[in-house]
């Protein structure tokens, strides 16, 4: 579930995160070296829960600071630097996510027959369940994946938001300046990625 600890820990580095931009900004590499050791792990969790491709997640991290540096003298001190991390590894997982689905729907069009649809595979599948039980590890690892592959049908919009909201556990307003988008519109993406999760997921209630 969500972890309202890490947006209370965005709130609690702001004067670190300043003075590491500041001297970032005045060329000092170590700087921003320990601005991706101390965000990398939370930028690449999200590109990851995004994408749900280790090789993706990866290219997003790194492009994700790359932008970060060229755009530091655009960062507003005095703010976390956390959501302006996410915001761009969101915004570029995105854009992923879209143009895959063009190329995949370009794909199915001209060249690929209609066949069956693989179910997604979890996201963790090395990852054993607590349960003993092999009926309740099998049942665990089959919701497992319907949840995994559920994600996958949202549309990269409000999968964000869910995720931002669940696995991130950012109010409303850090969603909203998080993805550059209203609180109403952050409510309303939430409301409909939940809603169409429990239909998908109706089977296992």
């Amino acid at each position: 579930m969500g972890s309202p600890a890490r947006a209370q820990n965005w709130e609690s580095s702001i004067e670190a995160d300043r003075d590491l931009v500041v001297r970032a900004r005045a060329g000092e590499e170590d700087a921003f070296a320990e601005i991706v050791r101390g965000y990398q792990r939370r930028v690449y969790g999200v590109a990851m829960r995004m994408t749900r491709r280790h090789e993706v997640a990866d290219d997003i991290a790194q492009d994700t600071f790359i932008r970060a540096y060229r755009s530091l003298d655009r960062f507003e001190l005095g703010r976390p630097l956390g959501p302006w991390l996410v915001k761009i590894a969101v915004n570029l997982s995105i854009n992923y996510l879209n143009g895959a689905a063009r190329r995949e729907q370009s794909l199915y069009t001209e060249d690929t027959p209609a066949g069956p649809v693989e179910p997604a595979a979890s996201p963790d599948p090395g990852r054993e369940p607590l349960e003993s039980n092999p009926m309740r590890r099998l049942l665990s690892s089959e919701f497992a994946c319907a949840v995994s592959g559920a994600l996958d049908k949202l549309s990269p919009e409000h999968r964000a938001v869910f995720l931002l909201k669940v696995e991130e556990g950012l109010r409303y307003d850090e969603i909203a300046e998080t993805l550059g988008i209203s609180r109403g519109t952050v409510m309303s993406r939430l409301f409909r990625a939940r809603a169409r999760l429990k239909t998908m997921l109706e089977d296992y209630r």
